[in-house]
């Protein structure tokens, strides 16, 4: 029987690596990752701790989907400060910050249109 052991990367589709970067850089704290991209010129890796982003230039014939199908969770600190954060950086946000039994989160749209969760457990 085979054991998985991990998440060890989600991608994120971008239009503007660059943007996309510094946006999760200063607004997020989200450094790159240690170990450099395989492709740097159409991939970014960032640091989450115990995984990575991917933010990966594809070309523009590649759909990208609708934002609403799919999403990435990253948990913070601060929920709090972090959607002041996105707010300050003109993000669009999608939900009010909503309380569940097991945590709070809120949705928006980051600088390429992806749908991301922040939460805070």
């Amino acid at each position: 029987m085979v054991k998985v052991k991990g998440l060890f990367h989600a991608t994120l589709p971008v239009y503007d690596i660059a943007r996309a970067e510094t946006f999760y850089r200063d607004v997020l704290g989200i450094q790159r990752h240690a170990t450099p991209s395989y492709f740097p010129e159409t991939v970014v890796f960032l640091d989450l701790g115990n995984t990575m982003v991917h933010l990966v230039r594809y070309k523009d014939e590649f759909s990208r989907g609708d934002y609403q199908a799919h999403h990435l969770a990253i948990e913070v600190d601060d929920l709090d400060a972090a959607r002041a954060r996105v707010e300050a950086s003109g993000a669009r946000i999608l939900t009010s910050i909503t309380d569940r039994p097991d945590m709070r989160c809120f949705y928006f749209l980051d600088t390429e249109g992806n749908r991301v969760e922040l939460t805070q457990h």
